[in-house]
């Protein structure tokens, strides 16, 4: 019997990870949660007016590592035409320190991350955007409607290999009130070490 209830938990965990679709809002917008800083802070507060990307995030990811400078040039491109960012790590600090707060806020400030970086150590807002892997970046427009979900671009080995800047395009075609040709793409990283798992 046992076995059978933990069966069953497996299912339904896997079927909440299935994640958003296209025009979902963002989860658990209103929720504050902790950020690297010391601070709170909600999605909700994090967004634009022209829309809100939450990227997840993690501090000892080489995937992440080699994302870094591309994330904080998008930020720096787009938070003019209003856009915020927000990063979120859902991986358990129980697992690594290298994924507590205080590590966070040494990765964020040396990297140059100016954005707020939520924790999520129970895995909640992963569970709700189906989030799995770091970096997976989604892309809600000024309404608060999900617009694009998946990788940043096609290279996550290197950015002189770029070929399609898929985050960036969708955030292109959103602000001049075009279609989004991509909406979603296959997020590559290291998987969450997730609390809940």
């Amino acid at each position: 019997m046992t076995r059978l209830l933990l069966f069953s938990a497996l299912l339904a965990v896997g079927a909440s990870a299935q994640g958003l679709t296209y025009g979902d809002p963002v989860p658990l917008a209103a929720e504050s949660f902790a950020t690297a800083d010391g601070a709170q802070s909600t999605l909700a507060t994090a967004g634009g007016p022209a829309g809100l990307v939450v990227v997840f995030w993690s501090n000892a990811c080489p995937w992440t590592d080699r994302y870094t400078p591309r994330l904080a040039d998008l930020a720096t491109r787009y938070t003019p035409a209003g856009i915020g960012f927000v990063l979120v790590n859902a991986n358990d600090p129980a697992v690594s320190e290298r994924e507590t707060l205080a590590a966070s806020r040494e990765m964020a400030t040396t990297a140059g991350l100016v954005m707020p970086y939520l924790a999520d150590p129970d895995g909640r807002l992963a569970a709700a955007f189906g989030a799995t892997n770091a970096p997976h970046a989604f892309f809600f427009d000024g309404t608060g409607a999900l617009r694009y979900d998946g990788t940043l671009d096609d290279s996550p080995a290197s950015a002189d290999r770029v070929r399609v800047p898929y985050l960036a395009q969708a955030m292109d075609q959103s602000v001049a009130g075009l279609p989004i040709e991509v909406q979603r793409t296959q997020a590559f990283g290291c998987t969450l070490k997730r609390a809940v798992e």
